[in-house]
């Protein structure tokens, strides 16, 4: 039976809880089933979706904190020149992609056709796997 969890804490003093690895897509859901690193199944019912870090309370009592799985990024290194942010603003803006900007780079889920097009018109980036924290792409503006 797995153990339910409705409930985000913002701390937990001196406790250590178990970590749960959840990839980017299940964290835009508020319904979700996973395994903690114990073994411990859990059934995540929330109010609204949870994130990396975030610390997760068992209707139990025990604590489960989720770490987001790392996934293969394009990182595109902010530019050096008002011509290349044009080019890159202009270019990331029309296609409507979720990204993460960071103080030294723009990081973008990897897709191949997305690094063809990149290379294709000269937009330099790097491969890498890490975490993608971006909020969930939606088409209404």
């Amino acid at each position: 039976m797995a153990t339910l969890i409705q409930q985000i804490i913002t701390a937990c003093a001196g406790a250590q809880p178990v970590i749960v690895h959840v990839n980017r897509h299940t964290l835009y859901k508020r319904r979700w089933r996973a395994s903690a690193e114990d073994g411990t199944e859990l059934a995540i019912d929330l109010e609204a979706p949870a994130s990396d870090g975030t610390i997760l309370k068992a209707t139990t009592g025990e604590l489960f904190q989720i770490k987001q799985q790392a996934e293969d990024v394009l990182i595109i290194a902010l530019p050096k020149t008002t011509e290349m942010a044009a080019k890159i603003g202009w270019y990331l803006g029309n296609q409507h992609l979720p990204v993460e900007v960071r103080p030294d780079a723009i990081i973008l889920e990897k897709m191949d056709t997305l690094a063809a097009s990149l290379d294709r018109i000269g937009i330099p980036y790097t491969l890498k796997r890490d975490v993608f924290h971006c909020k969930m792409h939606s088409h209404q503006h």
